[in-house]
Formats: structure tokens, sequence, C-alpha cells
């Protein structure tokens, strides 16, 4: 039926008819085979654009980043010449190979070596240091290498711009010297130990003499102390490496000092000789004011006068007052001996000095160490003693239980100083007045605390009965009396510590025995007309 566009309703659209598939496949086909050589072409280029910026690349990397092997290096130290324009201590060396360079420089590489000679000035001194003594060693070998490599040792772009600089600057090299870094400190340590100055520390010295009737105590004269001046080692180490390393081969070099100031201040030192503690016994009983007795306490009170007992420091008595004998002039005076007698022996009565000097100590915060109660808390007191031993029978000059009994190359009284300051012990024997004085200074006590040592009688011992010896070569009747009965006692010795006015502790220490001792009499049995023996 023939088509009729008029028979087409209104509004509607003509719908294109598609040709058969067997019409279009040919089309598609041909617009496909077009395109294909095309894309050939645009794979090639991109393919050619990558060879080209590979090459490109590959010839950056070697132009600007790879720098020769080894080898090569070797070789143009081992057979190359230096190129033109290089001059190495002024010497043109262009053309040469290393060891012509060499052979040309060596002399005067030698005679800088030979001209060294760097001082080292302080006040009036002078010390040199030459080649020898620096052990110094030339770079010459390292300054031709480098002056080889110029131009060779680096990339491509670098040994370019090298070779360029070279031909429109040329390139000038200076030899150096180098020190032996242990010879060089050692020799600078010994300019050290010449010039070092220690700084002195500020000190109290004692004065021996005081006017204590007129109500004087104890004290110093004070020297301050002074900086000290250390060499500075390394800085001077350090100048004298330089002056090589410039060529300033005669330098005259001034150390630089270190202030070394003391370690402590005067005021440190005035605030720590301070009274810490003191006591006096008396000795105005008739057999106490024997002339010699009074002569043998004033002897070691004048020899223990102003001893010093530096922190740490040992104070033994009978080594620092020295052996007692009538030779060394000490007077014969009573002695208590094997317990139950007196007899005149050489520095008999000195004891009340090692007993004034013990009690002091207690007042100063001292603890014993010899005695199992205190043996702990006397490592850790001020005052450490190590020995103190009671008499036979107890001292009228002092509490029962502290005195202190010291003998020739026996009994004795040994303290520690175990503060980190000294101690000061200052010693008087007023013969006027019978009193013995000792004066403990250093570290002065906190503030209002006191220390009490207090002898307490807490037992009476019975002596027993009277011995009989019997003389027959004295006369019926005779008798004399070689021991004198005494009555013995046990007393407990506290420590009393006050702050101020109150008792803040009682402690007891140790505790002592006085043995009793019992009379002993010696009685003639002999004819009555026997002579009466002679008093010795």
């Amino acid at each position: 039926m023939p088509y009729d566009s008029a028979s087409r309703p209104a509004g509607k659209a003509r719908r294109p008819r598609q040709a058969p598939a067997a019409v279009r496949a040919p089309r598609e086909q041909k617009r496909r085979r077009s395109r294909l050589p095309h894309t050939i072409t645009l794979l090639g280029r991109i393919l050619l654009l990558m060879v080209v910026l590979l090459g490109v690349g590959l010839w950056a990397r070697s132009y600007f980043f790879v720098q020769p092997s080894e080898k090569k290096l070797e070789k143009y130290l081992a057979e190359g010449t230096f190129l033109n324009g290089i001059h190495i201590d002024g010497v043109n060396v262009s053309g040469m190979t290393i060891d012509e360079a060499r052979q040309a420089l060596l002399p005067g590489v030698e005679a800088a070596a030979d001209a060294i000679n760097i001082g080292v000035r302080y006040n009036t001194s002078l010390w040199l240091f030459n080649a020898v003594d620096l052990g110094a060693q030339s770079d010459l070998d390292q300054v031709l290498a480098e002056a080889m490599l110029l131009g060779r040792g680096d990339t491509p772009a670098e040994n370019k711009k090298a070779r360029n600089d070279l031909a429109d600057n040329g390139k000038a090299y200076s030899t150096n010297f180098t020190a032996d870094s242990a010879l060089l400190a050692a020799r600078v340590a010994a300019i050290g130990q010449a010039i070092d100055t220690l700084p002195s520390e500020p000190f109290a010295t004692p004065i021996l003499f005081w006017d204590a009737a007129a109500g004087d105590m104890p004290s110093f004269s004070y020297t301050d102390g002074k900086d000290g001046y250390m060499l500075n080692e390394s800085a001077l180490v350090q100048e004298i490496l330089a002056c090589l390393a410039s060529g300033d081969h005669q330098a005259i070099l001034t150390p630089e000092l270190d202030l070394t100031p003391p370690t402590t201040t005067l005021e440190q030192v005035q605030a720590n000789t301070q009274l810490r503690s003191a006591f006096q016994t008396d000795f105005s009983s008739r057999s106490a004011r024997n002339t010699n007795r009074v002569g043998n306490i004033q002897k070691a009170t004048t020899i223990l006068n102003g001893a010093e007992i530096l922190p740490g420091e040992t104070l033994d008595f009978n080594e620092f007052i020295g052996p007692r004998y009538e030779s060394g002039g000490w007077p014969l005076a009573p002695g208590i001996v094997n317990g139950d007698r007196y007899e005149m022996q050489p520095g008999g009565g000195i004891c009340q000095v090692s007993t004034t000097l013990y009690i002091a100590l207690l007042r100063a915060g001292a603890m014993r160490s010899d005695v199992e109660a205190t043996a702990q808390e006397a490592l850790e007191a001020p005052i450490n003693i190590t020995e103190r031993n009671n008499h036979s029978w107890p001292s009228s000059y002092a509490d029962r239980g502290l005195d202190a009994t010291v003998t020739t190359g026996g009994k004795n009284l040994v303290f520690i100083n175990q503060m980190d300051t000294p101690l000061y012990i200052f010693a008087y024997c007023d013969q006027e007045n019978y009193k013995m004085n000792i004066y403990i200074y250093g570290q002065p006590l906190p503030d209002g605390l006191r220390y009490e040592p207090e002898g307490v009688t807490v037992e009476e011992l019975e002596p027993g009965e009277t011995q009989y010896t019997d003389n027959p070569n004295w006369p019926t009747g005779y008798e004399k009396v070689d021991a004198e009965g005494r009555v013995g006692y046990v007393a407990e010795v506290y420590m009393n510590v006050y702050q101020d006015d109150e008792l803040i502790s009682r402690e007891l220490l140790y505790t002592d025995k006085y043995r009793a001792v019992t009379e002993k009499i010696t009685r003639g049995t002999g004819d009555p007309s026997l002579p009466v023996p002679e008093e010795e």
C-alpha cells in the first residue's frame, strides 16, 4: 500500500526506518578500520618520547650525579699530571706528576717545619713548641691528592665548572701542619702544673693567750682566702693548633686562665669557730695543789691549748701530749698504782686535764663508740669517742663515772671529729684560783640546745677485811699501811639534753664500777727492841 503522508494522524512525527542489520555492519567496520592507524601512530610517538626522555635522564644522571670510579681516581693519582694553573705553596706544579711535585715542594715544607717555634708566655716564663715538641706532621700528601683531582674527582658537570674556573682564575693551595694530640696535651699539662695556682682557703688561727682573769674568752685571728688561677688547657691546645693551621708558626700566645675561687668564705669560717662547750674542774684541795702535780697540769694544758682537729681527724691524747718521763720534763707527782695506792710517778696529775677534756667533749655532743649502748649512735654523732677509761677509784674533781684516766703506753682518751668543719681546743690552767678549764670551739650547737652529762652513784661496795702481812724484821707493835681501805661504787652516767631550760631527753649512756679496796697492813712480829724502819 502506497505511503500517504496525509493519512498520518496529525501531531505524530515520522519515525525513520532502520536499515537491516546486514546493511549496517559494513559501515561500522569501515569506521573502526579507519581509527586503527591513528592509534598506532600515537603509540609510536609516545614510545619515541619515552625513549628520548629516558636517554635525556640517563645523560643527565651521568652528567650531574655520577662520579668517577675509585679505579679511575687511583689512576689519576698514580699517572696523572696537574692541570694548568695549579700552584702549591707558591710553586707552579702544572704538568707535573705527584712525585715530581712532591720533590719540588719538600724542601719548602721541611724549612717551614724547622721554622715552627710557637711560644706561650706567662709572666716571666716562656715555653716554646718546635716541630718535634708538637709531633708536627705535614699534610703535603693530602694537598697533592686534592690538587690532582681538581676538575677530575667530581661529576662531569662539577668537573667542567672547576676546569673553567681554573682556566679563568687559577688555583692556589697551601700545606699546613697537624700536631700529635697526645704529645701536645702532655706538654700543655706540664705548663699547667707550672702556672696553676690553687685557691687559698680562708682560715682561723687560734690566739693562744687571752686574759682569762679579766673575763676574756678564747678567740681567733682570721685570714681571708685568695682566688686561684688554672690554665685552660683545652683552649691553649686549640690556639696552638690554630697557629699551625694558619701558618702562624712564630706566634707568642698568652694563655687563658680560669678563675678558681675558694670553696668556703671567711664568713663561713667565722660562723664555724664559735664556742661549742666548756668545762672547768678544781684542784684546790691540799693534795691536788702539790707543786709538781700542778706543774704537770700546766705542762699538759700548754701542749693541748690551740689544738686543731680537722674533719675526719683523730686526737689521741697520749700521742698528742707525748710520753711522760722525768727526762722529758715531767716531774714526779702522786698517781694511782695497781689500783690500790698512790705512788710518785712522772706526769702525775694530768688525768685532771684528760678528765676535763672528756666532760667538755660530752657537753659538745660527743658519744662513745667503745660502749655497747651508744656504739651505733656514736657513728652518727658530731664527735665519736673511741676510747675512754675510768680510774681505779673516783676522782675528787669530777662526778663518779665522768673521769678519764690516761697512762703512758696504756689507757688513753681518743676521739674523732666527725663534723665537716674543724674543732679547736683551748686549755687554761688558772694557778691562782686552782681551776682547770677546757673550751671547745667549732660549729656551735643549735640555739638553746645544751648537753649536760650526769654521774649518779647507784651502789656502794664495801671493802673486805683488812689483810695483814707479818714481818719478823720489824719490832712487834710497828705497823705500816700499804693500801688504805676504800669503799667501791657503781655509777650510772646519763646524758640530759635541754632545749633552752626544758629537759627534753635523759639517756643512760653507760655504767662504771670502782672496785672496793681492801686495807693492807704490814706489821712487825720481831723483838720489840728491833729498830723501827725508816719511812720511805
